[in-house]
């Protein structure tokens, strides 16, 4: 049962597409966000600048004993998400920000409802080694992998959500950031994509941003510790062939006439050498190729807990392609709506 007495929630990562769209769900709860370096201050009870890299995550003494005595719940969205960065940074804020909020829930005596991601279900099925050595994806999933034992393993009750790749809103397609699935879908529908990797067997997992929160959101009020929540459509996922005319019907509406493409597992001969691509359709469709990999290293199909989000917290479960469609139209009118704006202001 969802709690009714009113709640003090610490939520890390409050500036970001999740944080801001969780917070939002949480109300009319206080929710104290902690937030690094935005200008862009998400509209909550109170905002805090700190640093998960940080001891006492970067409060003074003050802010964080006060913390402690007030804070019932922790959220923590806060990490480095950048793929492809050092070691050293993912280790020093994803695993040490968790060490540090767990130290945090501790003094506080709060549960920690953790937001991780599906792709570390590549690490638990022992599959790594069906990832490039340069798998952009490789050092950020071990960072979360190993935040989650650290969590499951410290003494502090907690949940854990593992959201697969995000796209907008699934009413409106708006999120506060545009996310990798968007820019990777921008730069296929400009038409230089010469080809879409994917492994045999992947689908295209995506969730909307709404579904994410109030799945999350739901759960943090409802008391139910201990679970371990797939925040993926798993089978009922589109593929990748669905995608690819989303993708070409999306160009059509906009003006633009783009080919459909082979789809191609990546593992066979390529039908244009990577070496032969343009350099910036190359880091694409190698960020395309990295995310193949750790997809098919998941199993292609990705667990999910849906179905009992849907029966037990009443998460809706819309349409993903459709979701997706908004999301690609939203930018779209955010790009062009841009583009009017500064033609007016030259004009």
């Amino acid at each position: 049962m969802a709690t009714t007495k009113p709640r003090t929630i610490l939520l890390t990562g409050a500036s970001g597409v999740i944080g801001r769209a969780v917070a939002e769900q949480l109300r009319p709860h206080r929710v104290i966000g902690l937030v690094h370096s935005d200008t862009d201050l998400p509209d909550m009870h109170e905002v805090l600048r700190g640093d998960l890299a940080e001891p006492r995550l970067g409060l003074s003494q003050w802010d964080w004993d006060r913390l402690a005595d007030e804070v019932d719940v922790i959220v923590h969205s806060g990490a480095l998400t950048e793929w492809g960065q050092p070691w050293p940074r993912y280790e020093s804020i994803n695993i040490g920000g968790t060490r540090r909020v767990i130290e945090l829930a501790r003094a506080a005596d709060a549960p920690v409802h953790y937001v991780s991601t599906c792709f570390v279900h590549a690490i638990e099925r022992d599959e790594l080694g069906k990832l490039g050595p340069d798998n952009v994806v490789r050092p950020y999933i071990r960072s979360k992998l190993d935040s989650e034992r650290l969590l499951q393993d410290s003494g502090v009750p907690w949940n854990i959500y593992r959201p697969t790749n995000l796209v907008g809103d699934s009413r409106t397609g708006a999120s506060s950031q545009p996310q990798i699935v968007q820019a990777m879908s921008d730069w296929f529908c400009r038409g230089k994509a010469p080809f879409f990797p994917a492994h045999k067997g992947n689908l295209v997992d995506v969730i909307p941003l709404d579904v994410t929160a109030i799945a999350i959101a739901r759960a943090v009020l409802a008391d139910n510790l201990g679970h371990l929540h797939w925040l993926t459509y798993g089978a009922d996922a589109m593929t990748v062939a669905q995608a690819q005319e989303i993708l070409v019907a999306h160009s059509a509406a906009n003006g633009k006439e783009i080919p459909r493409v082979p789809i191609v597992d990546p593992r066979l001969p390529l039908p244009v050498p990577l070496a032969d691509v343009p350099a910036t359709s190359r880091t694409f469709l190698k960020v395309l190729i990295d995310v193949s990999e750790v997809t098919h290293a998941c199993g292609g199909v990705l667990p999910t807990s849906m179905r009992e989000l849907v029966e037990e917290l009443d998460v809706p479960m819309p349409s993903d392609q459709d979701a997706y469609r908004r999301s690609l139209t939203y930018w779209t009118n955010v790009r062009n709506a841009a583009r009017h704006k500064a033609m007016k202001e030259v004009a």
